[in-house]
């Protein structure tokens, strides 16, 4: 059975219900990997049909016997998503649109699969990460001729080796994304979220008492929930203690605020017995209850969606605890898990390729390496671990932001467009707050065009992180 979210348009102000699920994704075509099918014929040209479309639509073909129903625990698109561990099972949908967007899941268990467009060659998309995230876009597919296609996922049976699962490798399909625009994914940690009462404790602008720690048990916030089953939790990287997770309350008057700039925003947090009602307001409006009983526990569900937002200016999201209750619920528990920001414009991976080619969007010089242990852009981004290193993008258009990250192990970078320094940039942010899928350096106004963004590591003691790069004003 499908379960609904609350939806609040811009024009009314007022609550109405609508299928759950999470945000669409960035990204392109990508360097293609593993088989390489022979191509068909793609269908004539046919008006683009943008939207979220689900496992159970009927544009959706899954091969018959390989595929179950997955966790009911986890607060999928739709209420529903399918999951197999079968080698040679395959999923295929039938699209109309110039990209597509593969909504699943990333866990330690997931496996490889194949992804190919009307036969073409395929992309292989590697499905592990330490985190485990729900309805996440696992890969976006550019460039695409104006018209109808069909996007095939094979199942390999194989998995990342660093993976350390002994459970049969998974890959789990929930949904599709056409012509999706730009995902960014915001941790309960991070700095644009400004909290107010009990579920804050003291020492969130002071220095954290557990830096330094080895102990895995050291935890100096009682109200955060670091647990595996949140987003972004389950993860962490000694001697630090663990960090990400969910935030929760459940002391009436306790709120938070996201300051943002986006075209729609999604509350992800989590239902069960014991939880209670919460009041949202968006920008000053008229604010709308939420209630996040369920008899079960659920987890990663996106309880509350906007659309329709004003591009380019600030707006507010604010959820209160309300210590107000079903009549069933045995208390009045209110989760803050992540939230989903969604912007105009095309996203680049940070491995992906230029439109139209195998030519890489993004070269790398000095110390790189690939990273998987937090919430990245589509799964991964590339890490520099040496002063002097320099990403170099390449794009087309007027305006691009590079995303990154902030977080007291990251250090700052120097940025040049076209050549010339726009500056260094600090990316130290104390703990416990950590900003993934953040913007680090935005610029418009650039002529129309070909340019480049330089990063550049600065610090030897250090790191940096390319997640990705949002284009505006270029060919999407």
């Amino acid at each position: 059975m499908k379960r609904y979210v609350k939806y609040v348009s811009v024009l009314l102000l007022a609550g109405v219900l609508v299928s759950c699920g999470g945000g669409g994704g960035g990204g392109g075509s990508g360097s293609p990997s593993g088989a390489t099918p022979t191509p068909t014929t793609p269908p004539p040209n046919v008006p683009s049909t943008p939207g979220r479309f689900e496992e159970t639509d009927a544009r959706v073909t899954l091969s018959s016997g390989n595929w179950t129903p997955a966790s009911s625990e986890f607060g999928w698109s739709g209420g529903a998503a399918v999951r197999t561990t079968v080698a040679g099972a395959t999923a295929s949908f039938q699209f109309s649109g110039t990209s597509v967007t593969w909504l699943g899941a990333r866990s330690d268990a997931g496996g490889f699969a194949d992804v190919s467009v009307d036969g073409g060659p395929a992309r292989r998309v590697d499905l592990f990460a330490r985190p485990q995230e729900m309805h996440t876009p696992v890969v976006t597919l550019h460039d695409l001729s104006p018209g109808q296609h069909t996007l095939t996922i094979t199942v390999t049976g194989d998995r990342n080796p660093e993976s350390p699962s002994t459970e049969p490798p998974v890959v789990v399909v929930d949904a599709f994304d056409v012509e999706a625009p730009i995902v960014s994914h915001k941790q309960e940690n991070d700095p644009d979220v400004v909290y107010s009462g009990t579920w804050i404790p003291p020492d969130l602008t002071n220095a954290d008492p557990c830096a330094g720690n080895p102990d895995p048990a050291c935890v100096s916030d009682p109200h955060e929930d670091h647990s595996g089953v949140w987003s972004g939790g389950g993860v962490q990287s000694a001697p630090e203690p663990p960090r990400g997770g969910a935030r929760f309350t459940s002391t009436a008057g306790d709120s938070l605020t996201l300051t943002f700039r986006g075209t729609s925003i999604t509350w992800q947090s989590g239902r069960g017995p014991d939880f209670g009602i919460a009041s949202v307001q968006l920008d000053g409006g008229v604010p709308v209850d939420v209630d996040t009983y369920l008899p079960t526990r659920m987890f990663q569900e996106v309880l509350f969606r906007a659309n329709g937002l004003a591009a380019g200016v600030d707006h507010h999201l604010t959820i209160t605890a309300t210590g107000r209750k079903n009549d069933a619920s045995t208390g009045t528990k209110i989760v803050v898990d992540a939230f989903d920001v969604t912007t105009l414009g095309r996203r680049f991976q940070e491995d992906d390729t230029l439109p139209g080619s195998q030519i890489p969007a993004t070269t790398y010089t000095g110390k790189w390496s690939r990273n998987v242990n937090r919430v990245w852009s589509e799964g991964a981004t590339q890490r520099a671990d040496a002063p002097g290193s320099i990403a170099t993008f390449t794009f087309t258009g007027t305006g691009v932001s590079y995303i990154g990250c902030q977080k007291n192990s990251i250090g700052p970078v120097i940025i040049r467009v076209d050549g010339v320094s726009k500056g260094q940039f600090n990316n130290f942010l104390k703990s416990p707050r950590e900003a993934y899928m953040h913007e680090i350096f935005s610029i418009d106004g650039l002529s129309p065009g070909q340019h480049t963004l330089e990063v550049q590591s600065v610090s030897t003691n250090t790191f940096i992180v390319v997640d990705a790069f949002d284009v505006r004003g270029g060919p999407q």
